[in-house]
């Protein structure tokens, strides 16, 4: 027979008013962090579209998302290529595996710039690993190190959007 545990029912709902209370104090100041049994929550922002979000759990452990519209990150590795004369629609990063992910936008052919980062990867030491070409669609993985990296190119109305997903293999 399923039973419901009064005391965990009501997290979510905790969790969902704690997020909440967090955007909307935000909006009102740089820095906040939310309290509940389960951890905190604190939000910081960092200039007009930058900003951190942190959670530490009651064990002390902590995850971090940084997220940086229109910039890609000054400390972004040298040795993952970027594709030039892009829109940077978003950058975010997170603790965990060390990861970065950036949104491009470019008016450049899907082959073009599919094969600029096949190139640079394999220049900079990266290994192609998989590809996958549907049309709409192009996507290959490489890796270096105990790094993996993701690209994704999709035609989108006229332009084409560029994924890339950088993280740590452990």
């Amino acid at each position: 027979m399923y039973s419901i545990n009064p005391e965990s029912r009501w997290r979510p709902l905790v969790a969902l008013l704690a997020g909440c209370a967090l955007f909307a104090a935000a909006a009102c100041s740089r820095s906040h962090t939310v309290s509940t049994s389960d951890g905190k929550v604190t939000y910081q922002e960092k200039g007009k579209d930058a900003g951190t979000v942190t959670v530490t759990g009651k064990d002390g452990k902590t995850a971090t998302l940084s997220f940086n519209q229109n910039k890609i990150p000054d400390d972004y590795p040298k040795d993952v290529p970027l594709y030039g004369g892009v829109k940077v629609l978003m950058s975010q990063s997170a603790s965990d595996k060390n990861e970065r992910n950036l949104m491009l936008e470019s008016s450049d052919a899907a082959d073009k710039i599919a094969e600029f980062y096949k190139k640079e990867l394999d220049r900079n030491g990266w290994k192609v690993e998989t590809t996958m070409n549907t049309g709409g669609l192009q996507m290959f993985s490489a890796n270096k190190d105990q790094r993996s990296i993701m690209i994704q190119i999709t035609d989108s109305g006229g332009k084409r959007s560029i994924m890339q997903v950088l993280s740590d293999k452990n």
